[in-house]
C-alpha cells in the first residue's frame, strides 16, 4: 500500500497531480485480493492457485471504473479552455481531499458513497475470508443465484462515472 503513496501510481497524471479516486479504489482492491489469493493457495486444499468469480468481478468493476474515469478525465482535459482548470490539471491537496472531492473541488456525495460501499465490501470480504481461519474466498452471489451485490456496486460505479462526466 505504501508504494501507492510514494510513487505516481495513485495520481491522475504525475506525482504532483491530485490522487485519483478510481485508481485508489483499484489499488485498494488489488491490495486485498492478491494477499487473499496467496493465502488461499498457501493454506487451502487446492494444489494449484485459484480465484473465485467474486474476486474477479470485484477487480473487474474496479478496473472498468478506472478505465472509464480516465477516459472521462482525458476528454474533459482535451476540451478544457485555458480559463477552466479541472482538478486533474492542478496539484494535490492531500489524499483524502483529492479522492472525496469532484473535479471542480466540491465535496462529492457520489465519491463518498462509492468509498463507503468499497469499505463495507472490503470489510465483508475480509471477514468471510478469515472467518474461523478458513482462508476461503467469499461468494457474494449466493451460489451463483443472486448478483444484487454486484448490481449495487455497478450502480454506485455508474453514478460516479456519470457524475465525473458531468463536472465542467
Amino acid at each position: 500500500m505504501i508504494l501507492g503513496f510514494f510513487t505516481d501510481i495513485l495520481h491522475g497524471s504525475g506525482i504532483d497531480s491530485p490522487y485519483s479516486f478510481s485508481k485508489s479504489q483499484l489499488w485498494l482492491w488489488t491490495m486485498v485480493i492478491i494477499p487473499a489469493f496467496i493465502l488461499h493457495w498457501g493454506f487451502g486444499k487446492d494444489a494449484y492457485p485459484s480465484i473465485n468469480s467474486t474476486s474477479l468481478i470485484l477487480l473487474g468493476i474496479s478496473a472498468a471504473t478506472t478505465v472509464a474515469a480516465s477516459g472521462v478525465a482525458k476528454s474533459q482535459n482535451d476540451l478544457a479552455t485555458t480559463g477552466t482548470k479541472l482538478k486533474a490539471m492542478l496539484s494535490t491537496n492531500g489524499f483524502w481531499t483529492d479522492i472525496l472531492t469532484d473535479d471542480i473541488g466540491n465535496l462529492s456525495l457520489v465519491r463518498l458513497q462509492q468509498f463507503l460501499f468499497t469499505l463495507i465490501y472490503i470489510t465483508v470480504y475480509l471477514s468471510v475470508f478469515f472467518k474461523d481461519n478458513s482462508m476461503q474466498y467469499p461468494d457474494f452471489t449466493n451460489g451463483g443465484k443472486d448478483y444484487s451485490a454486484f448490481v449495487l456496486m455497478g450502480i454506485s460505479t455508474g453514478t460516479y462515472v456519470l457524475g465525473k462526466s458531468l463536472n465542467k
